[in-house]
């Protein structure tokens, strides 16, 4: 019996419940959020293993380089030293592409010939989906060095011939004179035969500077400028894609998609052809004219002949008669680049030859005009707009090499 004005204790038996439950809820709480944890984890390491095995079995992928090339503090990128890639294409410990490593000090009766230039020196697959089921690899046994040093070793006696490797994909003509001084010259080159065209020579954007407007510094500028959103969110992005196997072949994938979609509703840039030329002749003579005779001087200084090259492109109108796949290339290009893309590049094509033979006559160095030498060859030359087959690789490489021949025996004297 409770008496009056004590204090009542009453039980709840409901809050004893809450009360002893708290911590079983808790708990349950707490297992959940591990087994979501371990499901995903789980999930994303099935994801990993999975596009892992795919890039190896498909791509080639050889468990180590997720892309062909590294980080470079003077020219943006470089060919990643001893990248494998399993379907063949190989670079050797100095960067170059070749099967095996390039010492500095070159062979005695060694004449040393290294070739530089953008991704059609390289031997860049295809870009285009017509020709990527055909030519989604071009090995190191089909790029245009190794077709010269072929042709060019039954020509020249006892001596030993070495053609290497040391285009980079992407690149213009400003580059080289970074990369010869940085480190192609160390290698006692002597010839250097830079094969180039379509990145630079041909820039027709009113106010154009290879050093400020070269594609990849924008990623640069992204990453190193003020902290935003945006560039934490793109550095972000970029490291998975190095980083993680299932990033890096969705993006891969996704990345076609994404950009049919952006271009859905826009119209088709159009290119006044006489702005267009104008324009080229302000950016030829400010750009890449003094990036070939700098070049130029820089190996005749060095005792190197230099040697250069307009590529050939599918754009051209030349004597070739085009494949069934060349043909859909070219009506690719011509349907989906640029309105007047094809007339632009037609008319530019002579002013850039007359600026190229200016350039190299000015400083005692050789130009070869390659824009048509396919005629008569009915085979696939090109992959795409500007990369060439196995095939168009020797065709080059042959016409090349018969042109610089007599010069295997001159020595490049210096230049006042």
């Amino acid at each position: 019996m409770r008496r009056e004005g004590s204090a009542a204790i009453e039980i709840n038996p409901v809050g004893m419940q809450d009360r002893e439950g708290h911590p079983k809820q808790k708990a349950r709480v707490l297992t959940k959020l591990v087994a979501y944890s371990l499901m995903l984890l789980l999930g994303a390491s099935v994801l990993e293993i999975a596009s892992c095995s795919y890039l190896q079995v498909f791509e080639g992928y050889d468990g180590t380089h997720l892309i062909t090339y590294d980080f470079d503090e003077y020219k943006n990128i470089t060919p990643a030293p001893n990248f494998h890639n399993t379907k063949g294409i190989h670079h050797n410990a100095q960067g170059f592409r070749e099967d095996v490593d390039t010492p500095r000090e070159k062979g005695a009766n060694t004449y040393r010939i290294f070739i530089m230039g953008g991704s059609t020196a390289y031997g860049l697959q295809s870009m285009s989906r017509y020709g990527q089921e055909k030519y989604s690899v071009l090995r190191n046994s089909e790029t245009i060095d190794t077709y010269l040093e072929e042709y060019l070793s039954g020509k020249v006696g006892d001596r030993k011939i070495e053609v290497i490797n040391a285009a980079i994909t992407s690149q213009y003509s400003h580059h080289h004179l970074i990369y010869l001084n940085q480190t192609v010259l160390k290698y006692e080159p002597d010839m250097v035969v830079f094969i180039d065209g379509f990145n630079d020579y041909f820039q027709y954007g009113k106010g154009f500077d290879q050093f400020r407007d070269y594609g990849y510094q924008e990623r640069a500028h992204l990453y190193m400028g003020p902290p935003t959103i945006e560039a934490w969110m793109g550095y972000s992005g970029w490291w998975l894609f190095r980083k993680s196997h299932f990033v890096h072949l969705a993006s891969k994938t996704l990345r076609p998609v994404w950009i049919a979609m952006k271009s859905i509703g826009q119209s088709r840039m159009h290119i006044d052809v006489d702005s267009a030329l104008q324009n080229l002749e302000i950016n030829a003579k400010g750009n890449f004219m003094k990036m070939v005779e700098r070049n130029s001087l820089i190996l005749r200084h060095e005792g190197v002949v230099p040697v250069f090259v307009l590529q050939p492109e599918i754009a051209f109108a030349q004597s070739k008669v085009f494949s069934p796949l060349e043909r859909q290339i070219y009506e690719e290009l011509d349907q989906q680049w640029q309105e007047n893309f094809v007339e632009f590049k037609n008319k530019a094509r002579p002013r850039v030859v007359e600026y190229l033979q200016h350039s190299t006559t000015r400083t005692g160095s050789v130009f070869l005009d390659t824009t048509d030498i396919f005629g008569g060859f009915e085979e696939d030359a090109y992959t795409d707009y500007c990369h060439l087959t196995p095939m168009g690789n020797k065709r080059l490489a042959e016409n090349i090499g018969e042109r610089i021949l007599p010069l295997l025996d001159a020595k490049a004297s210096p230049r006042a």
